[in-house]
């Protein structure tokens, strides 16, 4: 696939999902926005106990509701975008990476991106269920990132590998 099939690709899916997917996500900011703003700080003022833990249950449901109907048209959108964003840099800087592995390396720093975004969204909710929750989610999440990460140098690593055979 060239630069023009994934400009071309980004386009019909942008096109396709673009609109239920901000939808979806502007709803659950919203929710997000209202929840951790508004709510949880006036629960932990009514009844600092009881209240939080039921308000919280109650927008992460919510939230997670929207965050998952959006995650299909999501997850479309960035694939399309890192291969639009690999082509990019490729035009713009001589890259020394084939494309197919700077699609891999742009798609797991996209990734890292979205995910950390997603947590510190969830943080608030987590927190008012109980504090160490937030913590017990974070580590998968930290270990998840490591593993892209080492997707990410693999991949580097394996091309200048390919590269130095080739030239030999």
């Amino acid at each position: 696939m060239g630069e023009k099939e994934a400009r071309d690709k980004l386009s019909i899916i942008a096109r396709e999902q673009l609109p239920n997917t901000l939808t979806n996500i502007s709803t659950a900011v919203l929710i997000w926005l209202f929840g951790a703003l508004v709510f949880l700080p006036a629960a932990y003022r009514i009844a600092p106990r009881e209240l939080p833990l039921a308000c919280s249950l109650i927008l992460l449901t919510g939230f997670s509701i929207f965050v998952f109907r959006a995650f299909g048209g999501l997850r479309l959108l960035l694939e399309a975008t890192s291969d639009v964003l690999a082509y990019e840099y490729t035009r713009k800087r001589t890259a020394k990476i084939s494309i197919e592995r700077l699609k891999t390396m742009v798609g797991c720093l996209i990734y890292v991106v979205a995910v950390l975004i997603l947590y510190a969204l969830y943080s608030p909710f987590l927190v008012a269920i109980h504090p160490s929750l937030s913590g017990l989610v974070l580590i998968p999440i930290v270990l998840w990132i490591f593993w892209m990460l080492f997707k990410t140098v693999n991949a580097v690593v394996l091309d200048r590998h390919q590269r130095r055979i080739s030239n030999a």
